[in-house]
């Protein structure tokens, strides 16, 4: 049911669960505990379609490395970024949740099989596609992995009937969080504002914080300012551990033997290192993106290998003669970045017009992450090279000491994680195993902000997979406490 904003403090003394956020987490949420007969309250800052009065809140300031301007990097009204994403998703590999070699603060304080029962369920909700099972490249330290590309689930329409009519689901808009108060280790009520500058109270037995992964970490900032360090009282990382998908295009590939990695039969081919390779290369997860290029784009390249490399050049000349398929192929990446204390989500000086200081987003490449993505192409070109499948041509940039990425291009994937990430002890990070506030019974986030760290798939699937565990939990939570 879509209730009117003057009227959300009349609904909110019989709310079960408070849900702040209504993209890819909130909706998930909502929409299964209000099916479990839970009384669930959804509230969205925006509005039912885009408008600039609440994509405005997103404007903010980004120091260090070049980035996408935090105005365009997310959507913020009804459904999220639900609304434009392409659908691309995968599970984070096992070995995403262990303390990697090179980087031990990679370690989440799960497993990944903690997730793994919920694969299914977030796969009806995203309308993914059933994908064949990675595997590996022969002898290359390379695995040959898969996406469920494109079909991607608008949330907002899907669930549109459910938003609109369930008895146990009441969905307010224009209801901007700006304040949270606290006694005795709990949340009381939530204090929210609409863009007239009305504002209502609202009371619930549970708080679910799901507003993104900069909005998640502004809000706390700024409510536990507001709160006097009450409600997050070790702060140290709050906001911090902020993390992103680097992306870009990484270099060109001839095959002479395409079907070894598959390019024959298919025109995207998605590769990574194996686990052993993350440890002997001492680097982090990563994702090789194989486009197969056009006919005369690929003998474009073999025209340039032959200038280069003379003889080599001659033995591809006689191999398409004598009708030997040789395929070119365009190399993109995106690959997992180092979580570091450094990166983070700050309060800027200038308000946003709720009131709100406006996000300041510190975002730093470190030499793991260059080491990543130079290692992961070396891997893939020795194999090439010593096997005599193909040959490698590096972008030049990642032949530069130190790396220096390119500015144009995808720059990154617009996937904000980290900020409130997962931990096992308060001072290591902003919420428990089971995503609470350390210092709040009452008070949780869902999204990518409480990742650990980041792997190299999209977050979409882990962030509804979180979200429906935290689903499980509360009801458990809920039917125990009746």
């Amino acid at each position: 049911m879509i209730i009117d904003f003057n009227d959300i403090s009349e609904h909110s003394d019989a709310v079960d669960v408070c849900i702040i956020g209504a993209g890819a987490a909130g909706i998930t949420m909502a929409v299964t505990l209000a099916e479990r007969g839970h009384r669930v309250l959804l509230c969205e800052g925006g509005d039912a379609d885009y408008s600039e009065r609440s994509q405005d809140c997103y404007r903010g300031e980004s120091v260090g490395d070049p980035y996408i301007p935090l105005y365009g990097a997310r959507l913020r009204f009804l459904g999220g970024s639900t609304n434009h994403w392409g659908g691309v998703c995968r599970p984070l590999d096992r070995y995403d949740f262990s303390a990697k070699e090179a980087a031990p603060e990679t370690a989440w304080p799960i497993e990944r099989s903690a997730l793994s029962p919920y694969y299914r369920a977030a796969a009806s909700v995203l309308d993914l596609v059933t994908t064949p099972q990675d595997h590996l490249v022969n002898d290359s330290g390379l695995k040959r992995i898969y996406f469920s590309l494109g079909n991607p689930a608008r949330l907002k329409d899907k669930y549109a009937a459910t938003l609109s009519a369930s008895n146990t689901l009441k969905c307010c808009l224009t209801a901007n969080l700006v304040a949270l108060e606290t006694e005795h280790g709990n949340i009381t009520s939530a204090t929210f504002k609409n863009y007239q500058g009305d504002y209502r109270q609202v009371r619930a037995r549970y708080f679910v914080l799901a507003c993104g992964g900069i909005e998640n970490s502004r809000l706390l900032l700024w409510c536990n300012r507001q709160a006097n360090g009450a409600l997050i009282p070790d702060a140290d990382t709050l906001g911090r551990y902020w993390m992103e998908h680097p992306h870009a295009t990484v270099g060109k590939a001839l095959l002479f033997k395409p079907e070894e990695l598959g390019l024959a039969e298919d025109y995207n081919v998605f590769l990574s290192p194996t686990a052993a390779s993350l440890e002997s290369r001492q680097i982090l997860n990563c994702g090789l993106r194989l486009h197969r290029m056009n006919a005369d784009a690929t003998q474009e390249l073999i025209d340039e290998l032959a200038d280069q490399a003379p003889t080599l050049g001659g033995r591809l000349r006689v191999w398409q003669a004598q009708g030997q398929v040789i395929h070119g192929a365009v190399m993109r990446a995106a690959w997992e970045q180092q979580p570091r204390y450094d990166n983070r989500i700050e309060l800027g000086d200038e308000l946003d017009a709720l009131g709100i200081p406006r996000s300041r987003l510190v975002w730093q490449q470190s030499e793991l992450d260059h080491r990543t993505i130079r290692e992961s192409m070396l891997l893939l070109g020795e194999y090439l090279r010593d096997n005599n499948l193909g040959r490698l041509q590096m972008a030049e940039w990642l032949a530069e000491t130190p790396v220096t990425l390119p500015t144009e291009g995808e720059l990154a994937g617009r996937h904000h994680m980290g900020g409130t990430r997962m931990s096992n002890e308060p001072k290591d990070g902003i919420v428990n195993s089971d995503c609470r506030l350390f210092a709040q019974d009452n008070a949780y986030i869902a999204g990518s902000s409480v990742f650990a760290s980041a792997g190299h798939a999209n977050p979409t699937l882990t962030i509804v997979q979180l979200a429906l565990r935290l689903c499980d939990h509360l009801t458990q939570r809920l039917t125990e406490n009746t």
